[in-house]
């Protein structure tokens, strides 16, 4: 294989990351320049025709040949056998077919995916630039510019390959501070992490600094990091002697940089965070460094969208069908998660739970759906009534759990006799049925009396046994 094709290899699979494609392809014109045949592909189909022969005008890629403009189909509903690529029909969502034009030859780079109904434009402006990459390793070199002039790309297809592959979201974090000296010459790397629809972040990971980051605050808007979060575009700004750059707060400790890139890493429109690179040279980093962190980026932001995915998949796996809130078994596959989550210096964590000690004579009484609905309802209930932070968990078919943090003792007992008062003699209506409960309540308290998850849970239900004995 030559030089040449190896690069073009890299460069289709690179635009395959990038566009969480389900087939990247590049196809060439046949000498007689009738007919478009395959010549780099990357695809996850079984069903790629890899002799596919493409007459020009004839379908989105002979048609891109043909007016050398992009082809796009968007929410993509008819039989893909019309792209002329594929023995059988694939479920599609969006194709794309751009015009590689090289001196006056062309050829076609096309791209569909299985996991968005459009390609947006700045997608579509990524990959044109792709394309102008192919075109020129298409057009043919002289011996003096064939090798200097040729972009390294394999570095940059393994990296943005192992951030894609990153298991969840600490791993993200972990490996955008590795990006390799080689590829991005910045000594200095920070990842700021930006949860939805909140206004601060913080600052995940970093190296190369001077001073410690990890407690720093990042607000939206406010800081280099802090407007690219707010405005989702990139920057590259050298900073002048004697005039103070804010790069994340304006209570961090001045650093040596006199170079600096920020980059918002999102996908579509969800923002994830923002990589900001440094460097102590003022031409430390380039326009051509901005474009390939454009490429880390894209791959850190898909690789956050996989990991969300898949711990939404673990959490609602783990929700109580009936009222919605996590299960038991949720807790214990969590526990050490949620203990960092709500175990903090300085704070206490009140664990009450209560008992319907009646629940099953109300499913007797009046049915499995109107006792589910029942339960609903006293879930809307907490949440009307308990102001956050809380969590809530069901423990057992009729115990459950409410965590409240940052309240005072006072504000708990007078919140649990409230809360048995509005279930005990204000009795809910469903489908025109008064149902009133039968309740237990215990409490313990982090860090009073204990510090460890499941050994105040049980001490606040062993306290609901003990009011059953007494009462009988």
């Amino acid at each position: 294989m030559t030089p040449s094709n190896i690069i073009l290899g890299h460069l289709i699979k690179l635009v395959g990351n990038v566009a969480d494609a389900y087939t990247s392809a590049l196809f060439t014109m046949e000498p007689d320049e009738k007919n478009l045949t395959l010549r780099e592909h990357f695809t996850l189909s079984y069903n790629l025709d890899q002799r596919a022969k493409i007459a020009v005008g004839k379908g989105p890629i002979g048609l891109a040949a043909q007016t050398r403009k992009p082809q796009l189909i968007e929410n993509f509903d008819q039989n893909t056998r019309l792209l002329g690529i594929y023995k059988k029909n694939e479920d599609l969502k969006s194709f794309i077919a751009l015009p590689v034009i090289y001196g006056d030859q062309v050829a076609v780079l096309a791209i569909d995916t299985k996991e968005r109904y459009q390609f947006p434009i700045k997608l579509q402006k990524i990959l044109a630039e792709f394309a102008q990459q192919i075109a020129w390793h298409l057009q043919p070199k002289t011996p003096e510019t064939s090798v200097a002039s040729q972009p390294f790309l394999q570095e940059i297809n393994s990296y943005c390959r192992f951030l894609a592959e990153s298991p969840d979201r600490s791993s993200v974090a972990d490996r955008l501070t590795q990006i390799p000296i080689s590829l991005i010459p910045c000594p200095a790397i920070a990842v700021t992490w930006f949860e939805e629809n909140q206004m601060e972040g913080r600052i995940i990971g970093h190296r190369g600094f001077a001073h410690d980051l990890s407690e720093i605050q990042v607000h939206l808007g406010k800081g280099l990091v802090g407007s690219c979060a707010k405005n989702k575009s990139p920057l590259l700004l050298r900073t002048h002697e004697g005039r103070k750059t804010i790069l994340f707060s304006e209570d961090e400790k001045s650093e040596d940089l006199q170079c600096v890139a920020v980059l918002p890493i999102q996908l579509n429109d969800i923002l994830y965070g923002v990589l900001l690179v440094g460097s102590a040279e003022p031409e430390g980093v380039s326009h051509a460094d901005l474009d390939k962190l454009a490429l880390v980026v894209s791959a850190a932001a898909s690789a956050l969208f996989c990991a969300d995915t898949k711990d939404r998949w673990v959490y609602d796996k783990n929700l109580d069908p009936v009222t919605g809130v996590p299960n038991h078994r949720f807790l214990t596959e969590y526990h050490l998660s949620l203990s960092e989550e709500v175990f903090k210096p300085k704070s206490s964590v009140f664990f009450l739970t209560f008992h319907i000690t009646n629940l099953a004579e109300l499913y007797e009484v009046y049915g499995v759906d109107r006792g589910d609905a029942y339960l609903k309802q006293v879930m809307a209930l907490f949440s009307k009534m308990i102001p956050s932070p809380k969590f809530v968990f069901r423990l057992s078919e009729t115990c459950f759990l409410i965590l409240l943090m940052d309240r005072s003792q006072k504000d708990v007992g007078l919140l649990k006799s409230k809360l048995k008062r509005l279930l005990e003699y204000n009795p809910l209506y469903v489908n025109g049925d008064s149902m009133k409960a039968q309740t237990l309540w215990g409490l313990s308290a982090y860090p009073e009396e204990g510090k460890e998850l499941f050994s105040l849970i049980n001490l606040s239900r062993n306290r609901l046994t003990q009011k059953t004995k007494a009462m009988a």
